[in-house]
């Protein structure tokens, strides 16, 4: 049966004026406590603010969607003053059913219902909206939809902490084989990376806007968004631009190179990644560093999770040049960071426990995008007019 959401929410408004209820922020993940979002010291007076409930939604303009914020567990919170607030006729409809269709409709409805104002800039077509028209199914099949989405999230959910022991897998066989090194419990040989590398830290290259193509041609060029966690997230999904053949030479990435971060916010700054696996020629941006470590000496697999370490970002932060929202290290900065050289055999071998461990990473990676593609497939079929 179809309903308008008029007919499935009442309009309410109760002001927070004992400054009781703790603030949250709605936006693309939902409600989240503003203290858990925010580093910088909250205000103290939330009084003007709008009191949730279990079973009310919010809706507020977003930076580019709007953003409708259910409450599904019994608290009460508060909600700035911008926020319209209302009560879910839940005889009718679950929330957490209306939240997934909200979710799934978001992009429409915000294409629709988020307009220019001259006096306001953009705002939210509130009356209008709540005149859409949804399908409401019958509680127990609203019941099942929700059933099948969550044991799919909950699939995701537990595949992606998986993930995230492996990578604590790795850290902890490294401390392991190598020691702590802030303490070097094994007596490694200390040195400067100036002294261990072949080819010294050289920035990227820096193309306008208008050279960046989308029709396949040109070349791929790795930006700082394209790698994570000491390697490339996918190769095939880099963006590509025009290069001349000098550009292309001076500038293109070879196997087992090393890739550091320069200029970023200070938590990401000195972000690096090994670069193994190239499906063709490759440049790197401006905004990072690239160099080549001495293969005789060093393992790059050992030298990326050493760069990983906090040993190596404390020395970044020593040597970073902070100014407004962002902070930088130089090519001569990296040379000076310190280094150990283990053995050769002993990198080699936690190279392949590493290489070891991707592979059943790789396992679940896939598990993962068939989850989520499974995901897609039954809000489609749940959702869609």
């Amino acid at each position: 049966m179809k309903y308008s959401l008029n007919q499935l929410l009442e309009k309410y408004t109760e002001k927070n004026v004992d400054n009781l209820y703790e603030p949250v922020a709605v936006g693309k993940y939902g409600i989240r406590k503003r203290s858990e979002i925010f580093k910088k010291e909250l205000a103290d007076d939330y009084s003007k603010n709008k009191v949730i409930y279990k079973d009310t939604m919010t809706i507020g303009l977003g930076s580019k969607q709007i953003d409708f914020g259910i409450l599904k567990e019994d608290m009460v919170y508060s909600v700035s003053p911008a926020y319209f607030t209302f009560k879910i006729n839940t005889e009718v409809i679950r929330s957490d059913y209306l939240e997934l269709l909200l979710s799934y409709n978001n992009s429409i409805y915000t294409s629709k219902y988020m307009i220019a104002s001259a006096r306001q800039g953009k705002k939210v077509d509130v009356e209008n909206l709540l005149k859409e028209m949804i399908e409401v199914p019958d509680y127990n099949v609203q019941e099942e939809v929700v059933n099948n989405i969550s044991l799919i999230n909950q699939v995701i959910k537990k595949d992606n902490t998986i993930l995230a022991l492996y990578d604590e897998l790795i850290k902890a066989r490294f401390v392991e084989m190598f020691g702590d090194p802030f303490h070097n419990p094994y007596n490694w040989k200390k040195l400067k990376i100036l002294s261990a590398v072949t080819v010294e830290p050289q920035n990227g290259l820096y193309k306008p806007q208008s050279d960046y193509v989308d029709n396949g041609s040109g070349i791929p060029i790795l930006r700082i968004d394209g790698f994570y966690n000491g390697k490339i997230v996918d190769f095939s999904k880099l963006k590509r631009l025009t290069c001349t053949e000098y550009e292309k030479e001076k500038y293109l990435l070879i196997e087992d190179d090393i890739v550091i971060n320069r200029v970023n916010s200070v938590e990401h700054l000195g972000k690096c990644a090994h670069i193994t696996g190239l499906l063709e020629d490759t440049v790197f941006e401006s905004n990072m560093m690239r160099m080549h470590f001495d293969s005789e000496r060093f393992d790059p697999v050992y030298i990326t999770n050493l760069l990983c370490s906090n040993f190596i970002y404390d020395q970044i932060l020593n040597h970073a040049k902070k100014a407004v929202n962002q902070a930088s290290i130089n090519q001569k900065d990296v040379l000076d960071f310190d280094i150990y050289s283990p053995p050769i055999e002993l990198q080699h071998q936690f190279a392949y426990f590493v290489e070891q461990t991707n592979k059943s990473k790789v396992a679940i990676e896939k598990r993962i995008k068939l989850s989520e593609e499974l995901l897609k497939t039954k809000m489609s079929e749940y959702f869609m007019d």
